[in-house]
């Protein structure tokens, strides 16, 4: 349960940075995963293409 949080908390710094500086949500993102959460390279891309892919996909339909 904590690393839900953490997780939540990951998404809103995320969200926040790009919004401000005008870059993509995953360059804050895989590296957190990575790093912080020890995802390996592969897990991190593919979970935020997992969660990212959804809501774009179903605007551009």
């Amino acid at each position: 349960m904590p690393n839900f949080v953490l997780y939540i908390f990951l998404g809103l710094a995320a969200g926040i940075l790009s919004g401000l500086i005008g870059i993509g949500g995953g360059m804050v993102i895989i590296p957190a995963l990575f790093f912080l959460f020890g995802f390996t390279q592969i897990q991190a891309q593919g979970t935020t293409l997992a969660l990212m892919v959804p809501p774009i996909g179903l605007l551009a339909a």
